[in-house]
């Protein structure tokens, strides 16, 4: 009965967290549907457009470094976290609904910018943070994969967005989206509240040894998240498009850019049984061996059914992927310090975003079939290496 509704309380939490992760994201979405006209606004010239949201990438990076260790010193002095994130996620709806005021002010309007991307942070690693706190280590990649439907869905309907918003004056769009990070940002204070109060931890009975790795299995480990993030980065924003254009009519085009995020969604629905049967690191294996095979038929895919149906398992696998990375640095790290390890994490992943972001701004877009294979390439040096690893370890 206890086992039954302390799986109940965390599938709660993360289906709250999961509402926080998809109003976030639709604000992100917003904020990069209305930028050129916010630019146009003040005078920016439309160029630095990737250079911008390539330096608010940077900014997430260093927020969500920051946010973690402050979120482990915090756990550690036995304070309550959720009250200090909807501060900060205030904040951040409050920044946001004044960009568009400040447009015609170009510096005034970058320093917003740069507040609301430095304090919505507390929206990104924190969350995953709150469910480890109480949630069992082989669990966290199952409710992480729950949490990340939001991220799921609203970039499925990113380029719905954008065609429903052509047009619209930007400022009702940041007024609905600050409105609702703010009131959805309530939820980290319930789920912290979910926790039983004399609960501190939760941890498996798992060896010590699988508890904790070294500093260079930790670096290793950012190291891969990194390329695979910049893999699917390089593949869902640059050679995707490119390659339904290539076969699909101009019309369905809007419809077909879905695909990847639907299989993601699926992935993520499905990740927590083969992770608590095989363990984070098969999972970690078999989806990026089995990814970058698809990522293959994606580039030499002659057909549009074949394209769609890769499309779609690739972002399957990414949502194993994705997950297994959470479920792995959770499970690898100290009890006390899954705040700073979620948010290096995230950090990488931003920096990913970043990267593509760069090589979009330099014009190396241009680079042809070799940019079309990178992510293949990407995702199968890391699979090797994880096999290595794996086979080695046993």
């Amino acid at each position: 009965m206890n086992n039954t509704s302390s799986f109940s309380r965390d599938s709660r939490a993360a289906w709250l967290l999961a509402g926080v992760e998809l109003f976030f994201s639709l604000s992100w979405v917003v904020y990069v549907i209305f930028l050129p006209e916010l630019l146009l606004r003040g005078g920016v010239d439309k160029h630095y457009l990737p250079w911008l949201l390539a330096v608010d990438q940077l900014l997430f990076a260093l927020a969500d470094w920051s946010m973690g260790v402050a979120v482990d010193r915090a756990r550690a002095a036995l304070r309550r976290i959720g009250p200090m994130l909807v501060l900060l996620s205030a904040v951040s709806a409050l920044a946001m609904l004044l960009l568009p005021w400040l447009s015609g002010m170009p510096m005034l309007f970058l320093l917003m910018t740069g507040l609301w991307v430095a304090t919505s942070s507390a929206l990104r690693a924190p969350p995953y943070v709150l469910l480890s706190r109480y949630a069992g280590r082989s669990s966290v990649a199952g409710l992480a994969g729950i949490q990340l439907l939001g991220l799921a869905v609203a970039s499925a309907l990113a380029p719905y967005l954008g065609m429903l918003l052509k047009g619209v004056d930007p400022a009702l769009p940041f007024l609905f989206s600050a409105l609702a990070v703010g009131l959805s940002a309530l939820a980290l204070i319930y789920v912290e509240r979910l926790q039983p109060p004399t609960q501190t931890i939760v941890a498996d009975a798992q060896p010590a040894r699988v508890r904790t790795t070294g500093k260079r299995g930790w670096t290793w480990l950012l190291f891969l998240a990194l390329l695979l993030a910049f893999g699917q980065q390089v593949h869902t924003a640059i050679n995707a498009p490119a390659q339904f254009r290539r076969l699909a009519d101009p019309e369905l085009f809007p419809w077909l850019l879905p695909v990847f995020w639907v299989g993601f969604s699926l992935g993520l629905l499905l990740v927590d049984r083969l992770v608590r049967a095989h363990g984070t690191l098969r999972v970690l294996q078999l989806a990026c061996v089995a990814g970058a095979l698809t990522l293959s038929v994606s580039a030499i895919a002659v057909s549009l059914l074949l394209l769609v149906a890769s499309q779609f398992v690739a972002g399957f696998f990414w949502g194993f992927i994705l997950c297994a990375l959470i479920g792995y640095a959770v499970e690898r790290g100290q009890p006390l310090r899954t705040g700073r390890h979620t948010g290096m994490l995230m950090a990488t992943l931003a920096v990913a975003a970043m990267s593509r972001l760069s090589l979009t701004a330099s014009g190396a877009v241009a680079a042809g079939s070799l940019l079309e294979w990178l992510p293949v390439i990407v995702w199968g040096m890391v699979a090797l290496f994880l096999v290595r690893r794996g086979a080695t370890s046993e």
